[in-house]
């Protein structure tokens, strides 16, 4: 059987579509086109996937076909003529950006699949990875080979096929942001291509060119937005209609079965030609090439068309044609022929009168187009169009290419022909006066183009042999990996090397000087950072046998409990902690008395107190000592009972084990005479103290930055930093002034910031041989709301788009590089509460994010009650019986489960866990709680047993659940953001009393520490800074008018750009919702 099948297309759900793209009126268009299969769209969409589900049918094998009520009321409206079978293929595309070989990739991908089944398992695991419900063709930072390597996991039987592979924006071969090959793009999994797109601006000569190409399918597809552009490509088929005919057709080069192609000229399609629309320059490749791509227009880059990046990839000469090839057919759209005899436009009431008429006179429009003689044609009677289908069969026709996002101009007649050949009944109105022709170029021949002629000391280190540890290091890094004093200190500010001159001396202790690497203990705040040490000293040393103990200073004290007192208590998470405060203050405490309960316990902990210590001598009287100290050994008791320690237990008993128990600290001394402390300026008194305690008589290596120090809330006191040098007379000293990562514009900034911090009397200036022509952003904003919408349309942009639509609308031509993926952006905020915004519009403008926020994650419903269960199971027999935070579970029940998880792995357990915990039910509806419990479920793969993994877990901090290997804007706390960096980064909220933070609304706590923590937000970013703030905010459920930060007014004007986002409204009209991009 020989049919038409259009294979691409979209939902109303996509972005830039039309509302009527539904079902019914794809299945109309269809049969007024002659097209037997046309692609679903959007299957990855739920309520299209609902839709599907509800209104279509499975007729033949893998084929689907409108339900017969709402087909037969449609059939009634067309004529017998057009009336044909139309059958619909599961189909959706898939935009994928992210980062691969050191560029950002943008490309689009089309995925089929046979059944629904099939279709549900696949959004199912999509839904894991990013938000698929923010637009029918969803935004993934997924690597394209790994969304392939996704569908064959799904169903083997499904076929993927990347989409308009020449697009310059989006697309295997795009000239932006793709790739030069099939393999390079999909490297292992390449075989599985049998097809690809060859997209409206190019035609099967042109891919013939193309060496890579042999061995795969080309087909053609409209990429319809809308009914009315069904069809403008499409293939043509010769077997039977059936899903897997089709797909055998594709995939076996079988000349009978898929017979080729119908094409648009490629000069119509809107990205043939290179140019810049705004300055309404269109050139062919020889041209660009003699300009060196420059706009003669405005000096910038223009968009290199497809013919361009053909040139450039292209093995073979002009007018090449295979031996075994399939055909292809150029065809001109029926409603732009009669716009073209009519001189008006495609959609106006005279095109869709003759287009009405001539399709009931004479068929569907690809049969017209191609299968009738054009003595068929002439006897419908339309003057013109018989001569204007065969000129466009025999390729005699002019057209203005397609640039930069603009169509192309089709001309087939002359003015003067027109005039002399209209018919008088069909052409009774007067033609407008002969204007002169704008100058095109004859198609005949195809035009052609000439060929075109076309480590940093702060990154992490490749594999390296001993001898090149010292290779790259400036002369202050390299002073101090060689330095052989016993104690030194080094003040590294931000982007200066820290973690590459901490590991590079400790490799060089172990290469160059013999220390045995377990003889070293390297401690962190964060189990990224222990991690990161570990990672890069491997790299350094990848044949050593024995390892360095990085660890944070709780992992390290957990370690030593449990190895010298056999400690095996749960550690309490927030929610456990607080319920024991809770019931230590009676039961009914008002929550106010219960957080500052808790954060008096807390406080006595980092100063190695406990209930029987002078607590009135160290907290004075305003903190209530006496009332606490009972309340405090209560909560002890509760502890005890249950056997748990909190987080502060842990320095807490393992320094006052070491004070207390003289061999042990000697063990642990000889153990590691080299010891190393990251951060060293965010030191609370136990651990300062734990510190003093091992390091006696050992060597000693700090490093951190007061002016860095922003963890006072938790006992934090950058005054151990300053006095080091007291602590270890005559230790050297050493600051790291150069830095790696941030432009100079933004040091000069934040150095403009901090030194108006009365503490910071040394002033020590930091420089970059990074220099940038690009201000501080200072964008004001209306409201919380405007200020994610704006931020989100910067990040739109700086990717360079994330849609045709952002290119063609040029929403994406502000400084938009192109050459950042999500993973580049960190949005910052004060308080956890901002966030809240940035998720909704966020998830609504489909922009891939991932929120740094364990509480958050953890007080999911269903994820707490994974998360109670999982503490439950892990502690032993005898706590399980006194355990009185089950959530239900009787102690046999916990007991029971204990047993049987025990036999499984860890994720084998999590997911027994999740069912039991009822998370199964809640995550078929929330995708946040399926994304949260997949981050525990990678977390817990990394552990020998979830005793393990749940203790590890509770040690992380906000910063260590983010995932930095997905292509996700981060959303963070400042707090949150320490030690990381980002290209670009937006510090959301910056007004008084957020930063800097008044609880009340107008008292700041810690004015000092809020302006460090301010300059820690600026030098996140390496290339781009974006200070916001709103002029009214929702506080406490009204809105507050808002006064810009004053850290703000700090920078010196020449050094920042102010950008207002104002919403105009006509007078009398009440505000509405704004629209996102």
């Amino acid at each position: 059987m020989k049919f038409i099948a259009d294979l691409h297309i979209h939902s109303r759900y996509s972005r830039a579509t039309a509302k009527n793209l539904d079902f019914e009126h794809l299945y109309h268009t269809a049969q007024i086109k002659g097209i037997s299969v046309v692609g679903t769209g959007d299957f990855t969409y739920p309520a299209w996937a609902e839709e599907i589900e509800t209104k279509l049918v499975e007729t033949e094998p893998g084929l689907f076909s409108l339900k017969n009520e709402i087909a037969e009321k449609i059939d009634k409206t067309l004529p017998g003529n057009l009336r044909g079978p139309v059958r619909f293929i599961l189909q959706t595309e898939i935009s994928n950006i992210y980062k691969k070989e050191g560029r950002v990739r943008k490309n689009h991908n089309l995925v089929y699949f046979p059944d629904l089944k099939s279709v549900k398992k696949f959004n199912a695991k999509l839904d894991t990875i990013g938000n698929i419900k923010s637009d029918g063709r969803p935004i993934l930072g997924l690597d394209a080979r790994d969304l392939l390597s996704i569908m064959l996991d799904t169903d083997a039987r499904g076929f993927f096929v990347p989409a308009h592979i020449w697009t310059p924006w989006f697309s295997l071969f795009g000239s932006k942001s793709g790739f030069d090959s099939l393999e390079e793009c999909f490297s292992d999994l390449k075989s599985h291509i049998f097809a690809v797109e060859t997209g409206l601006s190019s035609d099967p000569p042109m891919n013939w060119r193309i060496q890579d190409l042999d061995h795969v399918r080309l087909i053609s597809n409209s990429d319809a937005h809308s009914p009315g552009y069904l069809g403008r490509n499409a293939n043509v088929f010769n077997t039977e209609l059936d899903y897997f005919h089709i797909r055998q057709a594709l995939e076996e080069n079988d000349l009978n079965t898929f017979l080729g192609t119908l094409d648009m000229y490629p000069h119509q399609g809107k990205y043939h030609y290179d140019g810049h629309r705004k300055c309404n320059i269109s050139l062919n490749p020889a041209e660009t090439i003699r300009l060196g791509g420059i706009c003669p227009g405005c000096g910038r880059k223009m968009t290199l068309g497809v013919l361009n990046r053909v040139e450039e990839l292209a093995a073979r000469p002009e007018g090449y044609m295979p031996e075994s090839r399939h055909g292809f057919k150029s065809i001109i759209p029926l409603a732009d022929i009669f716009s073209e005899i009519f001189d008006v436009g495609p959609k106006s009431k005279k095109v869709v009168e003759a287009y009405r008429k001539t399709i009931e006179s004479l068929g569907p429009e690809l049969h017209i187009l191609t299968g009738l003689s054009i003595e068929e044609i002439e006897t419908a009677r339309v003057p013109l169009l018989a001569e204007a289908v065969k000129r466009m069969r025999e390729g005699s026709i002019r057209i203005e290419p397609g640039y930069d996002g603009e169509f192309g101009k089709v001309g087939i007649f002359s003015r003067q022909e027109k005039q002399s050949r209209k018919g008088e009944k069909m052409f009774s109105f007067a033609l407008p006066e002969e204007q002169p022709e704008k100058k095109t170029r004859k198609i005949a021949k195809r035009a052609s183009g000439e060929k075109r002629i076309v480590q940093n000391p702060s990154e992490p280190m490749p594999k390296v042999r001993n001898a090149d540890i010292l290779e790259g290091l400036n002369p202050d890094q390299q002073k101090a990996v060689e330095s052989l004093s016993g104690a030194i200190i080094i003040q590294a500010g931000p982007g200066t090397g820290k973690t590459r001159t901490l590991t590079a001396k400790i490799a060089y202790l172990i290469s160059q000087k013999g220390i045995d690497p377990c003889s070293i203990l390297a401690l962190t705040f964060t189990n990224k950072a222990a991690k990161e040490l570990e990672k890069r000293i491997e790299k350094y040393l990848p044949d050593s046998e024995n390892h360095v103990m990085a660890a944070t200073f709780h992992a390290f004290c957990l370690k030593l409990l449990k190895e010298y007192k056999g400690f095996d208590a749960a550690i309490a998470d927030d929610t456990v902690r607080i319920s024991l405060i809770r019931e230590s203050l009676g039961g009914k405490a008002k929550k106010r008395d219960v957080n500052s309960t808790d954060h008096m316990i807390s406080l006595c902990k980092q100063n190695l107190l406990g209930p029987e210590d002078e607590l009135e001598k160290h907290m004075g009287e305003k903190d209530g000592s006496g009332d606490l100290r009972q309340v405090y050994k209560t909560y002890l008791s509760l502890c005890r009972e249950q056997n748990i320690a909190d987080f502060e237990d842990l320095v807490f008993l393992a320094a006052r084990m070491l004070m207390d128990e003289g061999n042990i600290l000697s063990a642990v001394r000889s153990r590691y005479p080299y010891i190393f402390i990251d951060e060293y300026q965010d030191l609370n008194h136990g651990q300062y103290e734990l510190i003093k305690l091992l390091s006696r008589e050992n060597h000693i290596v700090v490093i951190g930055d007061p002016d860095q120090s922003i963890y006072g809330f938790r006992g934090s006191d950058n005054i151990y930093f300053k006095r080091f040098e007291l602590d270890f007379p005559g230790c050297e000293k050493i600051i790291l002034t150069r830095n790696y990562r941030s432009a100079q514009t933004i040091l000069d900034a934040s150095f403009q910031v901090i030194c108006k911090s009365l503490e910071n009397k040394d002033k020590i200036r930091i420089f970059s041989d990074i220099g940038t022509t690009k201000k501080l952003i200072v964008k004001e904003t209306a409201s919380e709301q405007s200020e994610a919408v704006a931020i989100g349309k910067m990040i739109e942009t700086l990717v360079g788009g994330t849609s045709f639509f952002s290119m063609d609308s040029r929403k994406a031509e502000f400084d938009s590089s192109g050459e950042y993926s999500f993973a580049d952006f960190a949005v910052l905020f004060r308080t956890r509460k901002q966030c809240e915004a940035f998720i909704q519009v966020f998830e609504k403008a489909g922009i891939p994010f991932q929120a740094a926020d364990k509480n958050s994650m953890l007080e999911m419903d269903g994820i707490s009650q994974l998360i109670s269960l999982c503490r439950s199971i892990t502690q032993n027999e005898e706590s399980i019986g006194k355990n009185r935070l089950q959530d239900g579970f009787s102690s046999e029940e916990i007991k029971a489960l204990k047993n049987e998880v025990g036999f499984l792995d860890n994720e084998s357990g999590l997911r027994l866990l999740s069912k039991k915990a009822g998370l199964n039910e809640i995550m078929e509806k929330n995708a946040r709680a399926k994304e949260a419990f997949e981050t525990l479920l990678s977390r817990a793969r990394l552990y020998h047993n979830l005793k393990e993994f749940f203790d590890a877990f509770t040690l992380d901090q906000d910063s260590d659940i983010l995932d930095y290997d997905v292509e996700k804007v981060s959303l963070l706390t400042l707090h949150a953001a320490k030690g990381l960096e980002f290209p670009v980064v937006f510090v959301a909220g910056c007004e008084q009393g957020l930063i800097p933070f008044a609880r009340d609304g107008e008292n700041i706590d810690n004015p000092e520490e809020e302006r460090r923590l301010f300059y820690v937000a600026m030098t996140r970013a390496m290339d781009i800074l974006c200070l916001t703030y709103a002029k009214k905010r929702l506080i406490y459920g009204r809105q507050v008018k808002r006064q810009r930060s004053l850290f703000i007014e700090d920078i010196e004007k020449k050094l920042t750009r102010l950008e207002k986002t104002a919403v105009r409204m006509p007078e009398g009209k009440k505000p509405e919702q704004l629209e996102l991009f």
